[in-house]
Order: C-alpha cells, then sequence, then structure tokens
C-alpha cells in the first residue's frame, strides 16, 4: 500500500507543524529505533519539536517537547483511506523520564484542528494512563522476579515445585506422563577454585542459556541448587527426555567456558518419569537425584534413568 498523500497534522501543546506522511516516514527513519529510546511496545520513534516549530529527529529527551507517534500505525491503521482528512496529536506515557507508551487522539473525517482544552485534557489523560501502566508493569515485574533465579534468569526452586504439582494434576487427569531432569554441574568447585566465584557464576549463567536454548519450547527449566538445575518436560517419555538430555550435556560439554579449551566443565543428569517412578514431587525428585548420583559415580558427563539403575541393579 503507497504512503497517503493526504496531510497529517501533528499538534504538541502550543507547537503546530503539518507535514505529509512521506516527511513523516523519512524523518522517523532518521530518528531512533524504539528500544534504544526507551520504548518498550511496538515500532515505535519519538521525535523533538524545535524552536522554530519544525520536526527534528530526536537527539535526547526534553521534557515538555516531545511528539511521539507510531508511523506505520497511522498511515497504514488511521490513514488507510485517500480521501481521509484527519487530525491526530499524541501524548507521550513517560514515567520517570523513560518513556514507554503513547496515547493517540483522532479526529473524525471534519479536518477540524485540537484545541488548547483539547490537548490539556489529553495531556491529563497520558499522565494518568502513564501512572496505571507503569504500576501493571512493575506488577508484572515483581511476579517475574519472584520466580525467577537472580543469577541466572531461568525459575526458581519454588516455581520448580508449584509447576510440578500442576502438571502431576494435569498428567493424571488426562492419563498423560511427564519426564523430570536433575542436572548438575561436573568439577565446578575445581573451576572455582582456580578461576575465582565470580567466573563460577558465569558459568553457571552460560549453563542456564545452553540448557535453554537447546531445550524445547515447551520445557521448562529451573535452578534447583547451587550448581543443580531441573528440566521439567511435559508429555514426554524416559526415552524423549534422555534425547534432549544427551543434546543439553554435548552443548555443555563443547562450550568454551572463560574462551578456553571446551570439556573444563560437563554435566551429568537423572531422570524420573511419572507415573512410573511416582505419584508426587518428592518420589519424582527423589528418583532423579538417585540416577544424578549414579550418573557421577559412573565417570561424569552422563546421563542415567530410573531403568538403568534398575538394570544396573538386577545384574
Amino acid at each position: 500500500m503507497p504512503v497517503p498523500k493526504e496531510i497529517l497534522y501533528l499538534t504538541e501543546a502550543d507547537v503546530q507543524k503539518t507535514i505529509s506522511p512521506a516527511e513523516a516516514v523519512d524523518l522517523a527513519e532518521k530518528g531512533i529505533k524504539a528500544d534504544a529510546a526507551g520504548i518498550v511496545n511496538g515500532d515505535k520513534y519519538y521525535m523533538n519539536v524545535g524552536d522554530d516549530g519544525f520536526i527534528k529527529p530526536f537527539s535526547g529527551y526534553i521534557e515538555g517537547e516531545e511528539l511521539a507517534f507510531d508511523v506505520p500505525m497511522l498511515t497504514h491503521q488511521y490513514l488507510e483511506e485517500e480521501t481521509s482528512n484527519r487530525t491526530i496529536n499524541s501524548a507521550p506515557l513517560v514515567a520517570k523520564r523513560s518513556m514507554f507508551g503513547l496515547l493517540l487522539a483522532i479526529h473524525q473525517d471534519d479536518g477540524k484542528l485540537y484545541t488548547a482544552e483539547d490537548i490539556n485534557l489529553l495531556t491529563v489523560l497520558a499522565n494518568h494512563a502513564a501512572i496505571a501502566v507503569e504500576n501493571a508493569l512493575l506488577y508484572q515485574k515483581l511476579e517475574r522476579e519472584a520466580i525467577t533465579d537472580g543469577l541466572t534468569s531461568v525459575y526458581n526452586y519454588r516455581f520448580l515445585i508449584s509447576s510440578m504439582e500442576a502438571e502431576i494434576k494435569r498428567a493424571r487427569r488426562f492419563s498423560q506422563h511427564f519426564s523430570y531432569v536433575m542436572l548438575d554441574v561436573d568439577n565446578l568447585k575445581g573451576y572455582n577454585d582456580k578461576r575465582g566465584h565470580l567466573s563460577g557464576s558465569q558459568a553457571l549463567k552460560e549453563i542456564a542459556e545452553l540448557i535453554t536454548v537447546t531445550c524445547r519450547e515447551i520445557d521448562l527449566v529451573y535452578k534447583y541448587g547451587g550448581d543443580e538445575f531441573g528440566i521439567l518436560l511435559p508429555q514426554t517419555d524416559v526415552e524423549g527426555a534422555a534425547n534432549v538430555t544427551k543434546r543439553v550435556l554435548i552443548a555443555v560439554a563443547k562450550h568454551k567456558f572463560n574462551d578456553e579449551k571446551p570439556g573444563l566443565l560437563t554435566c551429568s543428569a537423572g531422570i524420573s518419569s511419572f507415573p512410573r517412578d511416582g505419584h508426587s514431587v518428592r518420589d519424582l525428585i527423589s528418583a532423579a537425584d538417585k540416577a544424578l548420583y549414579q550418573a557421577k559415580r559412573s565417570g561424569k558427563n552422563l546421563v542415567l534413568t530410573t531403568e538403568d539403575l534398575i538394570k544396573e541393579f538386577s545384574e
């Protein structure tokens, strides 16, 4: 769809400048991307209005002089009709000098400009909306932090327990199975002693990332303890869980920690499955932990399941 040729009116406070959509797009392209401007939603830009009333590319936040708009949304959603002659006014949603959104007011096709009273009302609404959105974002952040490990950014032990309880209920109701992996980092103590605990913490962060990107989207990754991780694999049998876990171990073994040769750190893992290895969170974690313990004793960098333990003890 070509850029509409009708006139787009952009007003902010007492400053009014009339530009065409093509000029707006050109100015936006010379501006700054949303992620660098502190805008969290959408492909948005914002620019300042100079003393002469002309829009200029973004050069820094100037309170009271910001002119904010989402160019694709304006041109494609609100100005789709070539006969349109709408007037659009925008007010930024700003909290703590960071812009995170935009409030738009659009006149019908009468071509009238906004009055000072209209702009004052829009400003009041934007201020209230900014407070409400900021509170909502803060609440979401606190919720996320409550279930996230501060070091590795994967889920924490508290969320592991609650999500496993929920998965047990779901699997029992629909007669399904799932698997749980307990994973431990091999040789981390020696790594810390030689390179320092800060390097060890960085290694844990990198291992958490390796686990996350290697697992499937439906799998959940947790920080269980000091150097232990948990992986919940919904609707996955032991064989499927073993295949995923082996890929994780290979990824860790090939990774160059601290830009050194691969193999300095590896992982061992134990796998349990519902309902075969237990019907409670405690039973499933305990079964996976026993398999993990045996994997560590058997040479490390190894995956064992509870079935492997049964075979080993029966021989």
